[in-house]
């Protein structure tokens, strides 16, 4: 894809086929995909009952692909630091995974939306990365003590620290 297709306008998403098309920027995971984060959580819609649950489909879809593709990119990057020894960057993979979850719960901000559909998503969303994420952090720990690895054991004293949710 050439740079000048990356930073085509985003706009905020009203009809059934906007929003499929902003979905599908937010599943690429480019520049476009992160712009359309901002513009659908200023999104609106007013169709019939019938697009709006395939559209809450979708929703559902897109969460669960972004979710999927960041938990992939950050264990693969997790395992080269523990591989090769550098866990300096481990705190910026657990900054960079909680900013990727932040960013997905944007469907929380969709008034339209009925609330027993947004809150059910995120209860699902918390509790899935929240599990993830202990797991993570514990293996990591078993890890420090297995091998008493100092770097890892800086490394996680900066990782406790962060807050998957605020």
């Amino acid at each position: 894809m050439s740079p000048v297709a990356d930073r085509q306008e985003i706009g905020v998403p009203v009809t059934y086929q906007e929003w499929l098309a902003c979905l599908d920027m937010m599943k690429s995971g480019t520049e476009a995909g992160n712009a359309a984060f901002d513009a659908a959580c200023m999104g609106s819609f007013a169709g019939s009952e019938v697009t709006r649950t395939a559209l809450q489909r979708q929703i559902v879809e897109t969460v669960n692909a972004v979710l999927n593709r960041s938990t992939r990119r950050f264990l693969k990057n997790l395992n080269d630091n523990i591989a090769f020894n550098e866990l300096a960057q481990t705190e910026l993979l657990f900054k960079r995974l909680k900013k990727d979850v932040n960013r997905v719960m944007f469907f929380t901000k969709l008034s339209f939306l009925p609330g027993e559909f947004r809150r059910e998503l995120e209860e699902s969303v918390r509790e899935q990365m929240t599990r993830f994420w202990n797991d993570t952090v514990g293996f990591l720990c078993r890890q420090s003590v297995e091998f008493s690895n100092s770097e890892l054991e800086d490394a996680l004293f900066l990782i406790r620290r962060i807050k998957l949710f605020q």
